[in-house]
């Protein structure tokens, strides 16, 4: 550090320094954050990036009295119960590695934070606190004087800005490469031989016209390039900025010794092709951000109450005052008021915590909880989508085991640029022998031309476009890297009813004592509170019976069992025979019982239909062990035997935990497992599997422990699913021959001197466009 630049920010000191523990700041609030570090064992904070903080804010402490107003601070506030409050905040001054490593550590400068997570990229931070100990206006304060004031305005007018300041950039490059090619003519024309001051003053023209172009429009590629010299490593700036720098200091004593304008046309065509191959990539990767968005395909629905009718929208087509239906273990899609009775909501998903909250009637529900008990009615509050709910649960997720096809490739690219270096220091070296006042050129044309992007931006585009082409089949993905871990399983596992049986049954028979009116309607209310497809058989079936004076004061799902409620101070129980108190009819049926108040009534028996396509489904994959987990006896044994290859594994009567335990097994045998379920019973399942598919039909659940959703129409086509996500590989190997060809080709032409750098310039974003094109194209074909 030197002792005329702030050791925290980097500005100037003007004036006296202010010294503590042997560095000099400029002014107190740097030494205060400075402190703060330190004594939280955060040092090396400097260490990542020296004088990489912000200057903290000089703000009074009512800046973000505003956040103290109950109405403002809830258009805010994510989620929020007696123990945590989650915010996503707005902070426009990251910009660098230093920032994340600052506020992830958070928790450790404020311990009411629990966490802190930022999204580089949106310049976000999603915040988890204790409301107890610190308010919305403290936490905002504590930013601001650290030097990330959140911006609580209008986030599109301030990216616009960064927008228009981009274009700016652009439009200066433009202007000044347009005008230092018509001032050139001349030279082209080869009037400078005839008359010296003309070429003189045009040269002198081109020089003060590249100045704006040097330190504004290229900028962003200096400091760049400074950053990751600074960290000690290499990305694509580097070689470009070392680039700028030679072509415009050759033009540049070209000009001063009156040697006519060098190329400083070529350097500014060259910043101009720079910054719009930038542009394009900028749109692309936000185009790509779209394409990797599981919420945008997946299909979560809720059910809406219309006239005491239900119909099932998505969640987008909720409006605020619509009343909706939520079942037992179904999400909250958006924040609420409770209109039944007392409820309890399990918030584990947003909070990591299991703890049941109980909620009275006219309570505000934020979203994202999952109910746990009888069906309740809401009244919506607050518009909501698929992003905001998973935005929600993001922090608890459970982490799987990470692909590496982007982390190899974005290794190669650190290689490639080494190699490329050393490429030009060759080049430069023997065309100082053959023509020095080439040198320049040739060096420049080399790291120019040479251009990673192909290589770095295939596995992006080809697994974005593999989601896109599997959405529109039916088959939403959760993120790209599950393309690359389909591609590598071994062992496909499928649960039976919901999965490869359809939720409606070809028939349902009751067997049993005769029930009154009153005792089947309140089979109807117990059921109706249950996403289970055997509850929603029995509901379906006897829709026209009126449940409209009857009211469940309790219900309760066993996992694997039954479930039981209180209807008119009766307890009801649907379930296995066991959980009823009954004994087993006919072992290979599946059925379930009713009692009531204790009380054997009889039994619903189903006759289960296959779904369309499973049985060619079961034939057409040869390649991968087949396994069959199914809570329900042996009655389908024979048929499914038939169904599926003579060493697959068929089990029945297991419980979500011995599923749970199948797979581990299977996993620590060294397979990679694919299971495929209903998302009801299956949830611990399809969480430790290395992909979990969840079957989706009428009532569409948000299943977060689930890397994927298939369409239950179209789980007969999954082969041909798995396929266009293998043909991944053969679309990023074509990818890889282009990207080496472009790069053999473009260097062989460079360092033959056949290459200017503006043609360079140009042809780098090019290959960018093809990488898309040949991803797009080869995937929409073999989609389609």
């Amino acid at each position: 550090m030197t002792k005329d630049s702030c050791y925290h920010c980097g500005d100037s000191i003007i004036g006296k320094a202010i010294s503590f523990d042997q560095h000099d700041f400029c002014c107190n609030g740097c030494k205060s954050v400075y402190q703060l570090l330190n004594d939280n064992q955060l040092g090396s904070f400097y260490t990542l990036e020296a004088k990489g903080g912000s200057k903290p804010s000089v703000s009074n402490q009512h800046k973000y009295a505003f956040l103290e107003v109950e109405s403002i601070r809830n258009k805010f506030i994510a989620f929020e119960d007696e123990n945590s409050a989650k915010i996503v905040l707005f902070l426009p001054q990251i910009h660098c590695s230093s920032c994340i490593y600052l506020l992830e550590n958070l928790a450790k400068l404020l311990p009411a934070v629990y966490s802190c997570q930022v999204n580089f990229a949106k310049r976000e931070a999603s915040i988890t606190f204790d409301p107890a100990q610190l308010s919305l206006g403290e936490l905002a304060l504590f930013l601001d004087k650290i030097g990330y004031a959140p911006n609580f305005g209008n986030r599109n007018q301030t990216e616009k800005k960064l927008d228009k300041l981009f274009m700016y950039k652009l439009g200066i490059a433009g202007f000044a490469f347009g005008s230092i090619m018509l001032w050139s003519f001349p030279e082209y024309l080869g009037i400078d031989d005839t008359d010296a001051n003309v070429r003189n003053f045009t040269a002198f023209l081109s020089l003060g016209i590249s100045i704006p172009v040097l330190f504004f429009s290229a900028s962003d590629y200096f400091i760049s390039a400074f950053k990751a010299l600074r960290f000690k490593s290499l990305n694509l700036d580097v070689p470009i900025t070392i680039g700028i720098i030679a072509l415009y200091l050759q033009s540049f004593f070209s000009i001063i010794n009156s040697e006519g304008p060098g190329y400083m046309d070529s350097f500014a065509g060259f910043i101009f092709f720079l910054l719009i191959g930038k542009w394009f990539q900028n749109k692309t990767y936000k185009s790509l951000s779209f394409e990797r968005d599981y919420t945008s395909y997946f299909p979560v629905a809720v059910t809406r109450l219309t006239d005491s009718k239900e119909e099932i929208i998505e969640i987008e087509g909720l409006k605020i005052g619509d009343v909706i239906l939520i079942r037992n273990e179904e999400i909250i899609p958006c924040d609420a008021t409770l209109l039944s009775p007392d409820t309890k909501i399990d918030y584990s998903f947003v909070t990591g915590e299991a703890t049941l909250i109980t909620k009275k009637e006219g309570d505000f529900i934020y979203a994202g909880g999952k109910l746990s008990g009888k069906a309740i009615q809401l009244q919506v509050l607050k518009e909501s989508n698929r992003s905001h709910l998973t935005q929600l649960w993001n922090d608890v997720k459970s982490e799987k085991e990470v692909a590496t096809t982007f982390n190899v490739q974005d290794q190669l690219s650190i290689y490639f640029l080494v190699v490329i270096l050393i490429i030009s220091g060759i080049a430069a070296l023997a065309w100082s022998f053959i023509d020095l006042q080439r040198v320049t050129q040739i060096v420049v044309s080399i790291l120019i031309v040479a251009c990673p992007c192909a290589l770095a931006l295939s596995a992006p585009f080809t697994f974005g476009n593999t989601m896109r082409a599997l959405g529109r089949k039916g088959l939403y993905l959760k993120n790209t890297r599950v393309v690359e871990q389909i591609n590598g399983i071994t062992d496909i596992v499928f649960d039976k009813t919901g999965t490869l049986t359809s939720s409606s049954f070809q028939t349902i028979e009751y067997s049993g004592d005769i029930l009154t009116s009153e005792e089947l309607s309140m089979i109807v209310v117990l059921a109706n509170s249950s996403t289970h497809p055997l509850s929603q058989g029995i509901v379906k079936q006897n829709q026209a019976i009126s449940t409209v004076e009857l009211e469940l004061l309790h219900f309760e799902e066993f996992q694997g069992k039954g479930i039981s409620g209180s209807i008119n101070h009766r307890t009801v129980k649907i379930g296995n025979a066991a959980f009823t108190g009954q004994i087993e009819k006919e072992k290979n049926e599946t059925s379930t019982y009713i009692s009531i108040d204790g009380a054997i009534f009889g039994r619903f028996i189903f006759t289960s239909l296959l779904r369309n396509g499973v049985a060619s489904l079961l034939t057409s994959l040869p390649h991968y062990r087949l396994h069959l987990l199914s809570g329900d006896t042996e009655k389908d044994k024979q048929l499914f035997a038939e169904l599926f290859p003579k060493n697959s594994t068929l089990l029945f009567e297991q419980t979500p935990q011995d599923k749970l335990n199948f797979i581990q097994q299977l996993k620590a045998n060294g397979n990679r497992v694919l299971m495929i379920g209903d998302g009801l019973n299956d949830a611990g399942a399809l969480g430790i599997a290395d992909v979990g598919i969840a079957v989706s039909e009428d009532v569409f659940r948000f299943t977060p422990s689930s890397d994927a959703i298939i369409e239950a129409s179209k789980l007969g086509e999954l082969n041909r699913l798995i396929s266009i996500s293998k043909f991944a590989k053969t679309i990023l190997t074509t990818c890889l021959i282009f990207s080496l060809a472009y790069n053999v080709v473009g260097l062989s032409i460079a360092i033959s001197g056949n290459l200017t750098p503006l043609v360079a310039a140009i042809l780098m974003p090019i290959s960018s466009i093809t990488i898309v094109f040949i991803t797009t194209f080869m995937m929409r074909f073999k989609a389609n």
